[in-house]
């Protein structure tokens, strides 16, 4: 069986991007929503998103986790995310789009990657923020959109400066509000973790293997996941091969048995079996879920 066309987007696909600046896209959320409805659906992008409501409630739904929408959420997401939204009719804010290369413009040394504020394996794609906190991280939305709309002399370097002041108070909300806080060394360590898991989770690499591509002791990576994470590697590698799972059930028509394969099972009953286990349910009940 084929895949389904899972859309995604980029940000020449929104009009006023294309017209104004080919790597950034910035504008008010309700307006965007309305504007462009096939948000509603389940869709990713190749570029990173920034949103913060003003006002309104619903749902964002980020690979299969519901987060709440109220006033003072902040969402921020990576490229190829799949994600879709539900909200009242009165929720609006901002909402932000742009190129790794729009940021790196300014800032070549430094990636965005290595921004707390991405890392998948620690930093839910969300923040609730209230007080002196949400008012400044307002100010610099409105900032960034009267910017963008506006024709400031060298606005794209304005609008960088203050997107990469967002980015760093952003990031410091988030290591604010860990359980932990993790050391610079710590962080550089997740997501060199991280970048690993997605390159190689689908060849099932050991715990050995991966402790050896981060020159460290198996005893040393143990430590260094349940400090920072909560989890051993081994779940870690578990949760990337049970989202893909999800992703290929509910966004494509291939059979179980192909979905096994997909993801380099050695036969699908032990798919089926590995799945039951961590979801309680069979992959086919799973789909079925979403149809």
């Amino acid at each position: 069986m084929k895949e389904k066309n899972l859309p995604v987007l980029h940000i020449d696909d929104f009009h006023q991007a294309a017209k104004h600046h080919p790597d950034v896209y910035v504008h008010l959320f309700k307006e965007h929503a309305e504007k462009h409805r096939f948000i509603l659906t389940p869709h990713r992008h190749d570029f990173y998103l920034l949103v913060v409501f003003t006002q309104g409630e619903g749902t964002h739904t980020v690979d299969f986790v519901n987060y709440p929408i109220r006033p003072g959420s902040v969402f921020f997401m990576s490229p190829a995310q799949v994600h879709t939204w539900t909200y009242t009719e009165d929720a609006d804010g901002y909402l932000i789009f742009f190129n790794a290369d729009f940021y790196l413009v300014d800032f070549p040394a430094r990636k965005l990657s290595d921004l707390p504020l991405f890392h998948s394996l620690a930093t839910p794609p969300v923040a609730y923020l209230s007080g002196t906190n949400l008012a400044d991280t307002e100010t610099l939305f409105s900032r960034i959109h009267q910017e963008f709309t506006g024709n400031g002399y060298r606005r794209e370097d304005v609008i960088r400066s203050y997107l990469n002041i967002l980015l760093v108070k952003l990031s410091g909300f988030c290591l604010a509000h860990q359980p932990s806080p993790l050391s610079p060394y710590a962080q550089s360590q997740i997501r060199q973790l991280e970048l690993l898991v997605e390159k190689w989770y689908l060849e099932h690499r050991t715990v050995r293997e991966y402790a050896g591509m981060m020159a460290l002791s198996e005893k040393q990576l143990y430590t260094v996941c349940q400090t920072a994470l909560g989890k051993p590697l081994q779940k870690i590698i578990q949760d990337r091969l049970l989202l893909e799972a999800k992703r290929l059930l509910v966004h494509t028509e291939l059979s179980v048995a192909q979905v096994a394969d997909r993801l380099n099972f050695p036969d699908h009953s032990y798919f089926n079996r590995f799945f039951r286990k961590e979801t309680g349910t069979t992959p086919e009940q799973f789909r079925r879920g979403y149809r």
